[in-house]
């Protein structure tokens, strides 16, 4: 079955089949990337696993391609960003146990492949193709993910598994957005069995928000919302969240994230703070959430970003409404205007050119009667 890996892929990974080879390591391509393989999608993610120390092909890697890589030692995986735009995952064969529902799983170190692709979440994910070039393409397909991505549906491989990782409920209905997918009987039980006992609440806000961030990085937004919406999931992101039209007029999701963050009104500081992202990201998205707030133009100019988040909560704004004020407070120092006035007057002008009432200096002075 070689054929499933795309002309593009390779020589890449028969390069890094070859070298793992040589250091008697057995390799294959994994889960996601074999997918989207098999489905004819292109993808910048590819996850490989060994089994046996992957640290040499890590740095094969950055010698022949480029690119820079760090190191996971809880997991003893590698990630690796090439400078050709692709990035691996590179990960030894392992067997995982949850210590209790919703924890990181405690690791430990296996032969047999096939036990490795038990740990996945979904049988469509859990297909691998060995990149050795004596077997190059050879499919590992244990649990059926051909026959269940041919039939477009998601099924889990234990009972225990949304448990295991709530998460996973959450990449559900992504890849059943994505790709039109459906849920198998037994997977829709248990995961409404999930829904009802609230295993969302299980996963560290860190983790959800990792998830949360990837869903608003779909393409097919929408569809993946309705998801959302129908099993009552957005409840786990904040109490009142919801669909809002503009998300389609945004790509990135950090962009997204900042539309959610002002349809919550004032609770979309606490939004924010919950999902404890990078603080130069939180407080940019927070300054949009400000203006929003305020519901007037700004003293100071905008950056793209938030002129995005904010055409898109507010479609009908007049042209000007996101500009810097034209006029400033030492403008009105200069006209005569002193004290707490200026502050008043100032806020009167913001509302006004926020309408459309005022566009220039001038109109701003005649306002205000000056």
């Amino acid at each position: 079955m070689s054929e499933i890996i795309p002309e593009k892929y390779h020589d890449m990974l028969l390069s890094i089949g070859t070298y793992a080879q040589k250091l008697g390591l057995r390799a294959w391509v994994v889960g996601g990337a074999v997918r989207d393989f098999y489905l004819g999608r292109d993808t910048e993610d590819i996850d490989l696993t060994f089994d046996g120390t992957q640290e040499s092909v890590a740095n094969f890697c950055i010698k022949m391609w480029g690119g820079v890589k760090r190191k996971f030692s809880k997991f003893g995986t590698y990630k690796v960003n090439l400078d050709n735009g692709l990035h691996l995952d590179l990960a030894r064969l392992r067997h995982e146990t949850y210590p209790f529902p919703g924890a990181l799983p405690e690791v430990t170190f296996t032969k047999d492949i096939k036990q490795d692709l038990f740990r996945r979440d979904f049988t469509v994910n859990a297909w691998a193709l060995s990149i050795l070039p004596d077997e190059f393409g050879k499919s590992v397909d244990p649990y059926g993910a051909k026959k269940d991505i041919d039939a477009g549906l998601l099924r889990i491989l234990h009972e225990k598994s949304f448990f295991d990782d709530p998460t996973r409920m959450y990449r559900g209905v992504r890849f059943a957005g994505r790709f039109g997918w459906r849920a198998a009987p037994i997977t829709k039980k248990l995961f409404l069995e999930a829904d009802k006992e609230q295993a969302p609440l299980l996963i560290s806000r860190e983790r959800f928000s990792q998830e949360f961030l990837k869903i608003l990085a779909e393409e097919k937004i929408k569809e993946i919302f309705d998801f959302l919406i129908q099993y009552d999931l957005l409840k786990f992101a904040w109490p009142s969240l919801t669909w809002h039209d503009g998300l389609l007029q945004l790509k990135g999701p950090y962009e997204r994230l900042g539309l959610l963050t002002c349809t919550l009104g004032d609770n979309g500081e606490g939004f924010l703070r919950s999902l404890h992202l990078h603080k130069d990201i939180s407080h940019v998205i927070k300054e949009a959430w400000k203006v929003e707030q305020e519901r007037m133009s700004p003293l100071s100019e905008l950056t793209d970003f938030q002129t995005h988040v904010l055409r898109a909560f507010f479609p009908h704004l007049p042209p000007m409404a996101l500009q810097p004020c034209v006029v400033k407070g030492l403008d009105l120092k200069e006209s005569g205007i002193y004290g707490r006035n200026i502050a008043k007057l100032l806020v009167q002008i913001r509302k006004a050119q926020w309408e459309g009432k005022v566009t220039t200096r001038q109109e701003a002075f005649t306002l205000i009667g000056k």
